[in-house]
């Protein structure tokens, strides 16, 4: 994005950076932040924290992204926007295409947007948007300094988009190979099995569960309550 461009698509900015967004002079449709000029038009995704209220109507919503706090105003010439806002849950992940609202001087204390479209999304819209963003501008903080704590919020907001491993669920010859590997003499210890297998990743009732379904199955036995025996 280079200032003699005569079309910038519409932004994508964590609201950390969409604080710091300031007008350029004689441009309307553009603003600039410490790492790049954009369009005033963006479409963001974030978190519903608190809707904003005149008399009994929604006028704006407060929501958030790992990086910060949006304040979205609900642009009044826009018919059903005030509606769709009374149907949101809060919290929950709300898109929003709107016009980015500039500072003269200094970064605000937070991001600010006049919308005039929101829309209910699910999580993964949310995490997409997040890991999408993340991408686009730790690319461009390659061309600055002093980009260490916007660095941070970033890989936090990754941290967050990301899906927790699952554990892969042990197969039952992995199971009873751990079994033998817990004999003392001749059997093992019921308990040194159970813990092994919480070591392992799963719960103290997932190990219990797969003993005594493998037990069930005839694949190993208990000869006392507190002993187990492979078949």
């Amino acid at each position: 994005m280079t200032p003699s461009a005569p079309f910038t698509p519409a932004s994508q900015l964590f609201a950390w950076e969409m604080a710091r967004a300031s007008p350029i002079h004689g441009d309307s449709r553009r603003c600039r932040t410490p790492y790049g000029i954009f369009s005033k038009e963006t479409a963001y995704i974030g978190t519903v924290i608190e809707t904003v209220s005149s008399g009994e109507k929604i006028v704006a919503l407060r929501m958030s992204d790992p990086t910060g706090i949006c304040t979205v105003h609900l642009d009044p010439r826009v018919n059903g926007l005030y509606e769709k806002a009374e149907a949101l849950d809060v919290p929950s992940f709300v898109y929003v295409f709107g016009t980015i609202q500039t500072r003269s001087q200094g970064a605000a204390s937070e991001a600010a947007i006049s919308a005039v479209v929101i829309s209910p999304v699910s999580r993964d819209a949310r995490n997409s948007w997040i890991l999408e963003t993340a991408q686009e501008t730790a690319e461009r903080l390659l061309r600055f300094e002093e980009t260490e704590e916007f660095r941070s919020l970033i890989q936090n907001a990754v941290s967050a988009a990301k899906p927790a491993e699952k554990k892969q669920e042990m197969t039952d010859e992995e199971v009873l190979s751990l079994i033998e590997s817990c004999y003392e003499g001749k059997s093992a210890p019921k308990e040194k099995v159970l813990n092994a297998l919480q070591e392992r990743g799963l719960t103290k009732q997932q190990a219990a569960e797969i003993i005594s379904r493998l037990m069930e199955e005839g694949e190993c036995y208990a000869p006392k309550p507190d002993i187990i025996k492979l078949a």
